[in-house]
């Protein structure tokens, strides 16, 4: 039985979905945050590296109430979370109903 390679597994995955992680955290932090995206998703406002920030994963991001409530509010949070929850993390389909939820919020 081979095993899966987690490491790598996130990194793929981080770098396929940079630009959505990306726009998760400026919408629920600020624009002014700058965002980079590898194994860890990490941010800080208007380059300052004191105000540096790290997400340890995609899922953290995902599941954060905080972040997520900041973006859709509490309640339609609670209900995306649940959703996302509810499929697998590696074939991309958290990433797809996260992007449509998100593309609905634009204003």
């Amino acid at each position: 039985m081979a095993i899966k390679d987690y490491l790598g597994a996130e990194n793929a995955r981080n770098k396929k979905h940079a630009a959505l992680y990306s726009r998760l955290i400026k919408r629920a932090f600020g624009e002014q945050n700058d965002v980079l995206v590898g194994h860890h998703l990490t941010f800080e406002e208007h380059g300052n590296i004191e105000t540096e920030n790290e997400i340890p994963a995609a899922d953290t991001l995902m599941f954060c109430h905080d972040l997520m409530s900041r973006v859709f509010g509490p309640a339609q949070a609670l209900t995306l979370m649940r959703e996302l929850a509810s499929v697998p993390a590696d074939t991309g389909e958290r990433e797809f109903l996260l992007n449509a939820a998100l593309n609905k919020e634009v204003v």
